[in-house]
């Protein structure tokens, strides 16, 4: 199992374009943009979400339409290879030019995966898999993006292209509609968007690859569905916090939130009691100089203790809102959560940077932080994908139980998952 220090942790989001978000300013160590979805590099499971081009639509363009329960996309011409064709998702797996070992990946996605991890296996009659072909030797614009942490490079190719493939060998009601995963031979990682990109990479064996590639594509599936990544984004040398999303766009994503968790916990205990970790002294620390040289080397690294979590502050010109300082924990694995839901706590730091809350603590704890550490979701992101599977992707989206979710899910889409404007009956649709 790979340590967490050499994950290639990714998403950088299209949302940026659209300059809402901030990065974590300058540091060796951050991602160049702020990242939001996952994905994986043949050896590292990350994120990144974004798309670079193609239809995706916004809740701004012309031509869209909301969905109505019962509203599903159509395929003709193109036969699943498991589910019907009346199921109300479709998922398209997709062979760049001759993936290298494309059918033992999509093998294990869909019954290793999806038949095999809750909440997705109870709702896997209501998913239908395909697969395409896609090229003969075209150039799709594949390329590594550069955007990863610690200079790792996330697989993007050209969506529009990808788009007319499909379109050319299938009968597809709204392109945007689908959920597609495309396999390419790569040795970069990959990223999520409205195309969810993984590398293949044909100079390791087929073990090797199925290996790296562990719960990865139920985990960048998982970003379609709003889950955001619960890892860091490494550290700014300069002592600078990371912020990843800002706090206003980080905290609506539905696995993260504001300071108590109030999303899955009733209560929280006040800054005051964080007393039980390295970096409780964190805000303590009044100046800068004594926050950004607490717990680091001379080139600005922080150090970390035996389990890999960093020891150090980060300084920011606005006070934390639950700390009150300047001064804040790089990375908080102390639990402030009371009276939560079972399964969850309320830990500090999410969404690439340390301005929001996650519900669990490490690695280990979810396929949304470590999906080659994890074998399942936590229980707040499995609760959230089970209201969006019920709401937008069954026969239950027409009731009165799923009015107000799928209302507030449509608006989630079409202000925060930019890239992602549809999932079953939930958000804007083709008009045509």
């Amino acid at each position: 199992m790979m340590s967490p220090c050499i994950r290639t942790l990714l998403l950088m989001v299209s949302i940026c374009l659209l300059s809402a978000c901030s990065g974590g300013g300058g540091g060796d160590d951050s991602p160049s943009s702020p990242p939001g979805s996952s994905s994986t590099d043949n050896g590292s499971s990350g994120d990144s979400g974004g798309s670079n081009g193609g239809d995706s639509g916004g809740s701004g363009n012309t031509g869209t339409t909301g969905l109505l329960p019962g509203d599903y996309v159509s395929v003709g011409n193109c036969v699943p290879f498991e589910g019907s064709e009346n199921a109300e998702l479709k998922i398209f797996f997709l062979n760049i030019n001759d993936a290298p070992y494309f059918d033992e990946l999509v093998n294990n996605a869909v019954f290793e995966q999806f038949q095999a991890i809750p909440p997705f296996s109870e709702y896997f009659s209501h998913l239908a898999f395909y697969q395409l072909d896609v090229g003969s030797g075209e150039d799709f614009n594949c390329k590594g993006t550069n955007q990863g942490l610690n200079g790792g490079d996330l697989l993007q190719c050209d969506d529009e292209k990808i788009h007319q493939e499909i379109l050319a060998q299938c009968d597809v009601s709204d392109i945007n509609g689908l959920i597609k995963v495309a396999f390419a031979d790569s040795p970069n990682g990959g990223s999520a968007g409205e195309v969810i990109y993984v590398g293949s990479n044909s100079n390791l064996d087929q073990e090797t690859v199925l290996e790296k590639q562990t719960n990865t594509v139920i985990h960048e599936v998982g970003h379609n569905f709003g889950l955001a990544d619960f890892y860091g984004g490494g550290i700014n040398k300069n002592g600078d916090a990371v912020e990843g999303w800002p706090s206003e766009r980080s905290r609506e994503w539905r696995n993260l939130d504001g300071p108590g968790c109030s999303k899955w916990c009733n209560s929280f205990k006040p800054a005051s009691e964080y007393t039980q970790s390295e970096t409780s002294v964190c805000p303590t620390l009044t100046t800068r100089d004594q926050c950004v040289s607490h717990n680091r080397l001379e080139d600005g690294d922080c150090t970390k203790d035996e389990n890999g979590v960093y020891q150090c502050c980060a300084w920011s010109e606005t006070p934390d809102d639950y700390f009150g300082s300047n001064c804040a924990p790089v990375w908080g694995t102390e639990d402030i959560g009371l009276d939560c839901e079972a399964g969850a706590g309320c830990f500090y730091g999410g969404a690439y940077g340390n301005n929001s809350w996650r519900p669990v603590k490490s690695w280990e704890d979810s396929i949304m932080y470590g999906p080659d550490d994890s074998t399942a979701f936590d229980s707040v992101s499995e609760r959230e994908l089970r209201k969006a599977l019920t709401c937008c992707a069954s026969s239950e989206d027409g009731t009165a139980a799923c009015e107000d979710f799928r209302e507030e899910y449509a608006d989630f889409l079409a202000n925060e998952q930019l890239w992602k404007q549809r999932l079953g009956s939930c958000g804007v649709g083709s008009a045509g």
